[in-house]
């Protein structure tokens, strides 16, 4: 009776443990079960979170860099800009200029009498012929002003000669004779070549338009300050095409043109070149270029 019993104990025992072994293999597999699927979901919300942060970062990058080529194109405009006002302050001062000035300044004047320096030489070994006659007549009268003969070198010197257009004559036996007409001036004249013949020879010296030259050389500056300006304007449009930056090529062409301004002679067009570089390195936030 008392193994019996014993024998009922112990299959009840080994029932026990074996039920607390089962439960215990199930609790540990549900623990196993949730543990793995909180793993997976962590994952796939952490790969997620990191994909959104990847794009915000990169949005980022991408404002920043719109951003940096917005403040480019802002300093190309400006330094187009401010190579126009230069190059349209230098067309003012060119435009400004009185020539009534000018013509009156003592750059222009000149002395009411000078004295006259010259020399004949031979036309074939080149040295000073002396005992020429030299005479410098009335240009319209041919009445003989003044008269002298060379020296031993050739040369010759009239002082105190009223400074108007004449003619000089030179003649010496053997020689042909020269006549050339001619403004006196304080640096001399170019030397006379005296030339073994007969005859007379009428050098070429100054003529009736001649004082036509220093009323060209206004005219000539006047258009060159109007040019200035327009070329100026052209870059105002340009510094305005920049701001917009729609037409990448006609931008850059309108700001080529106004390199001609010519602020402060090579400033200004240094500063729009400038600006034309960074208008290189920004072209694609030019609408016809990579722009939206």
């Amino acid at each position: 009776m008392a193994q019996e019993e014993l024998d009922e104990r112990l299959v009840a025992l080994r029932a026990r443990v074996q039920a607390k072994l089962e439960h215990s293999e199930s609790e540990k597999a549900i623990r196993q079960k949730a543990a793995d699927d909180e793993l997976v979901v962590e994952a796939h919300e952490l790969d997620q979170a990191v994909e959104k942060a990847t794009v915000r970062f990169q949005a980022k990058i991408d404002e920043l860099d719109q951003s940096d080529k917005s403040r480019l194109l802002t300093l190309a405009a400006s330094l187009i800009l401010v190579g126009s006002i230069l190059g349209m302050a230098s067309g003012a001062l060119i435009l400004n200029g009185n020539p009534d000035d000018l013509l009156a300044s003592s750059l222009f004047e000149r002395a009411e009498r000078v004295d006259i320096t010259g020399l004949t030489i031979e036309a074939e070994d080149g040295n000073g012929v002396a005992n020429v006659t030299i005479q410098l007549l009335n240009i319209d009268t041919d009445e003989v002003i003044a008269q002298m003969a060379t020296d031993e070198n050739g040369y010759f010197r009239f002082e105190n000669i009223l400074s108007t257009v004449m003619t000089l004559h030179v003649e010496a036996e053997g020689y042909i004779t020269v006549e050339r007409d001619f403004m006196p001036e304080e640096a001399g004249i170019k030397p006379v070549t005296m030339t073994p013949g007969e005859g007379l020879r009428v050098e070429e010296g100054v003529t009736s338009d001649e004082g036509w030259v220093l009323e060209l050389a206004v005219g000539l500056s006047t258009a060159v300050g109007v040019f200035t300006v327009l070329t100026a304007f052209v870059g105002f449009q340009a510094a305005v095409e920049v701001r917009r930056a729609k037409y990448y090529r006609r931008t850059q062409y309108l700001a080529g043109i106004s390199l001609f301004s010519r602020g402060l002679i090579i400033f200004g067009p240094f500063l729009i070149l400038l600006g034309m570089i960074l208008l290189v390195i920004s072209k694609d936030q030019f609408s016809d270029v990579g722009g939206d």
